[in-house]
C-alpha cells in the first residue's frame, strides 16, 4: 500500500503563438539656428507593418488609423494618447 496516491489527468492544450511588431515613429523638425524649438512633429503607431495612429503638431490629436482601433479603444484611450504625444513634443 502506497502512501502517495497518483492520479493521472489527460487534457489537451492548445496554444496559438503569433508574433507581432509595434513600433512608434517620432520625428520632429526644428527651426532655423537662428530661431530654437520644434516646427513640427509627427508621431505613428505602426503594428504589424500597419499604421494604427497617428498624431502631429498641427492637429494635436492622436488618432486611430484602423476602423478597429476606433471601435475597439475608449475615447479615454485617444485622450491619454494625446496627453502622452504632447509630452514629447
Amino acid at each position: 500500500h502506497s502512501a502517495f496516491q497518483i492520479k493521472k489527468h489527460s487534457a489537451v492544450l492548445l496554444f496559438l503563438a503569433e508574433k507581432h511588431s509595434l513600433y512608434y515613429i517620432y520625428t520632429a523638425l526644428s527651426k532655423p539656428v537662428n530661431q530654437p524649438g520644434i516646427y513640427q512633429f509627427t508621431a505613428m503607431g505602426l503594428l504589424d507593418d500597419r499604421e494604427i495612429d497617428y498624431y502631429n503638431s498641427e492637429q494635436q490629436k492622436k488618432i486611430p488609423r484602423q476602423h478597429w482601433m476606433k471601435e475597439k479603444m475608449q475615447e479615454d484611450y485617444w485622450e491619454r494618447g494625446t496627453q502622452s504625444r504632447k509630452s514629447k513634443e
